[in-house]
């Protein structure tokens, strides 16, 4: 199958289409309104550090996810963003596994359960992509 194939290839439409569009709602909802994204996220409190973290969080996720739907007839481009949004996730699973260390296990184990499976998820994109 060719990399143009792989593209329309229904798995991958789908999680392409599903885990960009997610990841820009997310980052929308981090730079809109970050304290209920961070509460939904399962952080217990809230301050004005960790709502412009929440922000900065929010700006790359949209952009990442932006970046995403507009490769999605690209493969090479496709490959290269799913890549990047794989490589964030699996940055933030790490992060959030060492929040599991903290008072902060809730948002941790969300975080995780959250995080872990879009990575895996990403890889196996840029497998089928390669």
């Amino acid at each position: 199958m060719s990399p143009a194939e792989v593209v329309r290839a229904p798995d991958v439409r789908a999680i392409s289409l599903i885990s960009s569009a997610g990841r820009a709602a997310i980052g929308l909802g981090l730079l809109a309104a970050p304290e209920p994204a961070l509460r939904a996220l399962g952080f217990s409190e809230t301050t004005s550090a960790t709502v412009t973290v929440g922000r900065i969080a929010g700006v790359r996720d949209l952009v990442l996810g932006l970046v995403t739907l507009a490769a999605l007839e690209d493969p090479k481009r496709l490959r290269l963003a799913t890549f990047a949004n794989a490589a964030a996730d699996a940055g933030d699973a790490m992060a959030f596994a060492l929040a599991m260390g903290t008072e902060e296990r809730t948002a941790g184990s969300r975080g995780i359960a959250a995080a872990l499976p879009a990575a895996l998820a990403g890889v196996w994109v840029v497998w089928r992509l390669s």
